[in-house]
């Protein structure tokens, strides 16, 4: 098993039990899920332990624990250590991302301001950009395209599949959820930049003619 890499004062023997607990399930996101909560009253430390971690199942049980902890309780440190790791080139599995991103980022900004967002588009750490994307699904869900759309503007002519991929999907669920009108006005505009297969994702819910219209 591999030891936790973290600072600070803390009973490893806890976080080695998430891991332990861990190592006996299939590994899949489901058994982490499971994992988190069994361990919801892990110490804060622990966690911490947990996401700074070498091993990827401690991450992603971190992660999952963080998410459980900002539904009970929302505090804007989980915020601050979630794209602290990021930032820090730690997540390196996008599903990291897209079970974090939308309430760790995105819903404490619903209804304030959103510079902080714009701002993780300019990261130059590709996650960072997709938690940006991502974080935006928080607004999609508020029936708001605005946001996603703007963010999804600002980060369509890259190339990298991490940030393509999300794109796909944010856009896909701002036109099932949010406006379908404003989507097909933004691919009018800008599907030319889009990956084929980011472009076939945010197309796939559009009746066929607008869908193979877009496509092109």
């Amino acid at each position: 098993m591999t030891r936790l890499q973290a600072g600070g004062g803390r009973n490893p023997a806890d976080a080695e039990a998430v891991l332990a607990a861990f190592a006996r399930t299939s590994g899949d996101v489901p058994a982490a899920r499971r994992v988190a909560r069994q361990f919801a009253d892990l110490d804060e430390g622990e966690r911490s332990a947990l996401l700074w971690s070498e091993d990827a199942g401690a991450r992603l049980v971190a992660v999952l624990l963080m998410v459980q902890a900002m539904r009970e309780h929302p505090d804007p440190e989980l915020t601050d250590e979630y794209l602290s790791a990021a930032k820090a080139e730690r997540f390196d599995d996008t599903v990291l991302v897209d079970l974090g991103a939308e309430e760790l980022v995105g819903a404490p900004l619903v209804g304030g301001s959103t510079g902080s967002l714009f701002a993780l588009v300019k990261s130059d750490v590709a996650m960072v950009r997709r938690i940006a994307l991502v974080a935006t699904l928080a607004f999609v869900k508020q029936g708001d395209a605005e946001v996603p759309l703007a963010i999804a503007g600002r980060l369509v002519r890259e190339r990298s599949d991490t940030v393509q991929s999300a794109l796909g999907w944010v856009l896909r669920e701002t036109g099932k959820r949010a406006s379908e009108d404003a989507l097909v006005a933004f691919l009018e505009r800008q599907a030319r930049f889009l990956s084929p297969a980011a472009r076939a994702t945010a197309t796939e819910h559009l009746p066929a003619a607008e869908r193979d219209r877009l496509r092109g």
